[in-house]
């Protein structure tokens, strides 16, 4: 059987890539569906936008418009666009959905006809997305299929220490501010001045950062990231009504990193309450938690332990397997 992907970020990428800072989310995950799909005996092929023809890993990738006709294959699952499906002749069709996409973004971005056309079944990545995603943007069916992380983050040493500093790494336009103004607080509560990292497109000036300590981190590559990021106490992300998985949770689940969040969107579905970090009500509880957490090392390290203990439950196999019932 052979399966192809499609995917039309303007990154020129292909399976040696996954150490690049450029790639997000939507990138990675087609070269871990392609390659966990290839490991299970399927033909697989990505077309997207790498500059040269590849097979890397027993996956082919193609140059999307060096392409001069259109493929053939049983299954064909694309990412965002449904125009995308314009490039084969498949029997079964996937759309990756990494937004909520209400109907009037449907419309403007030019989905409709090509929906009608190739009707597709919506891919959600949580129970969150799947209830927001309206009827009229998944009238073909829509199922859940909950992502992973590259397998990288499982497979790094953590070292047995009680680390200190907090960070938050989602997006600044994803409640950056919140996280903010929630710190000043929290900061004059502090024996220990513990630093905080923000993300690097957050707007604050540089006399705040000094009197908070506050740092921005910089943008590097998967391995500089997950070695930098292993060395944080706490994840603080109030989540977001656009957030549909949340990458960066299941990183700091997997670096074994607890988090404290609003549970806004999807993050009600990353985080167990009380087990690897808190759910909070309101921002009064937000403060509390994350003050707690700071400064209660027995509570840091109950939430540490049952992280370590769940460590690598979801891997990109659990995804596939989800996906293949679908086929």
């Amino acid at each position: 059987m052979k399966i192809i992907l499609i995917e039309n970020s303007k990154l020129e990428y292909d399976g040696n890539s996954r150490n690049d800072s450029k790639l997000r989310g939507a990138e990675l995950a087609i070269i871990n569906y392609a390659e966990e799909l290839s490991k299970r005996g399927y033909e697989v092929q990505v077309l997207n936008n790498c500059i040269n023809e590849k097979l890397i890993n027993k996956v082919q990738y193609t140059n999307l418009y060096k392409n001069n006709k259109k493929l053939n294959c049983e299954i064909a699952i694309v990412n965002a666009d449904a125009k995308l499906l314009d490039y084969v002749n498949s029997n079964k069709k996937f759309l990756l959905s990494h937004s909520i996409q209400n109907l009037e973004k449907f419309l403007r971005n030019r989905q409709l006809l090509s929906f009608i056309k190739h009707n597709p079944k919506i891919l959600c990545f949580s129970k969150y997305q799947f209830n927001k995603r309206s009827f009229f943007t998944s009238i073909y069916g829509k199922e859940i299929i909950i992502p992973s992380i590259d397998n990288d983050y499982f497979e790094v040493n953590l070292e047995n220490k009680i680390n200190k500093n907090v960070i938050f790494y989602s997006r600044g336009d994803r409640n950056g501010n919140v996280v903010i103004d929630i710190w000043k607080k929290i900061f004059k509560k502090l024996s220990i001045k513990q630093k905080l990292y923000i993300a690097p497109d957050i707007k604050i000036n540089s006399n705040e950062m000094q009197e908070f300590n506050i740092f921005k981190r910089e943008y590097m590559d998967k391995k500089k990231l997950i070695n930098f990021l292993k060395e944080f106490r706490l994840l603080i992300i109030p989540g977001h009504k656009g957030e549909v998985f949340c990458n960066v949770a299941e990183e700091a689940k997997a670096l074994c990193i607890p988090i404290v969040t609003l549970g806004i969107g999807a993050l009600n579905e990353r985080v167990e309450n009380n087990y690897n970090g808190f759910i909070c009500k309101n921002l009064k509880e937000f403060e509390e938690k994350i003050t707690s957490l700071l400064l209660d090392d027995n509570i840091y390290l109950k939430f540490k332990k049952n992280l370590i203990k769940d460590r690598g439950n979801h891997k990109w196999t659990n995804t596939v397997d989800q996906l293949i019932k679908l086929f």
